[in-house]
């Protein structure tokens, strides 16, 4: 981990404009479906092979509708945890996130099961296509780059988290992270125990996904990188208790618009 100008502990990502080879490849197809390359792939990107094997097994099960379906199960289980926030402008600029998060949150608990040789599915071999330009359609901004480092560190106090999401990011860019914030801070601790039961739900329902595992234990090896599989493992379990600590606040406001 690293700290920004503001003392804020955070997980680095590989941000979309210093993206290069197999990195750049895999945030290229990425984005054929995706306006940016969410947070999650960003902090993986830390150790492109692993990246890699992560897409690999991500790139067959994102755009099946069992998935989907998964996912949007996610979300409606914990819309009624928090209250959305009474500005339309801030609600609709959460609104959108619901579905991305819960998809990652899905991503990660498959991926860590991976990890730990948990899934019994069939394998698919790893590789990215060749590089190509990185041209997100709504990049969000860095955490070094938005103008909300106190609010970051808020965010990540309150949430217990290393890692400064993208949503947070993009409604810094909008201006409207601090009433955004000032709605949700409130509702953190009470909801917590609903985020803990999310995160234990996602992983049972990943569990269930047709994934073809390219990113298990042996897949590693013989990528030669398993002496990353700590800190990637260290990186999944980060996301898998902070998304749905996110997701709980933001979900609410998918359904009041």
């Amino acid at each position: 981990m690293s700290a920004d100008a503001a003392g804020v502990a955070s997980y680095p990502m590989v941000e979309e404009a210093d993206a290069t080879g197999v990195v750049a490849a895999v945030y290229a197809d990425l984005l054929e479906g995706m306006p940016f390359v969410p947070s999650l792939f960003k902090s993986l990107a830390l150790c492109p092979g692993y990246l890699v094997l992560a897409h690999s097994q991500a790139a067959p099960v994102l755009s099946t509708d069992e998935f989907g379906s998964a996912a949007q199960q996610l979300v409606t289980s914990v819309r009624d945890v928090a209250e959305p926030p009474a500005d339309a402008d801030v609600r609709a600029g959460l609104a959108g996130f619901a579905g991305p998060l819960s998809r990652m949150l899905l991503l990660a608990a498959g991926l860590r099961l991976a990890l730990d040789g948990e899934l019994d599915l069939p394998s698919a071999p790893g590789h990215a296509h060749a590089p190509r330009p990185v041209q997100p359609r709504q990049p969000a901004p860095s955490p070094a780059d938005a103008p909300a480092p106190r609010s970051y560190g808020e965010i990540c106090a309150a949430l217990e988290t290393p890692i400064v999401n993208t949503v947070w990011r993009s409604l810094a860019a909008r201006g409207l992270l601090e009433p955004a914030w000032a709605a949700l801070r409130p509702q953190v601790e009470a909801s917590r125990p609903a985020a803990d039961h999310l995160q234990a739900r996602a992983s049972e329902v990943a569990r269930g996904l047709p994934w073809r595992v390219a990113a298990s234990p042996a897949a590693l090896e013989q990528a030669g990188v398993t002496d990353a599989r700590p800190g990637m493992a260290a990186v999944l379990d980060a996301y898998r208790a902070t998304l749905p600590r996110v997701l709980v606040l933001v979900a609410s406001s998918a359904d009041a618009g």
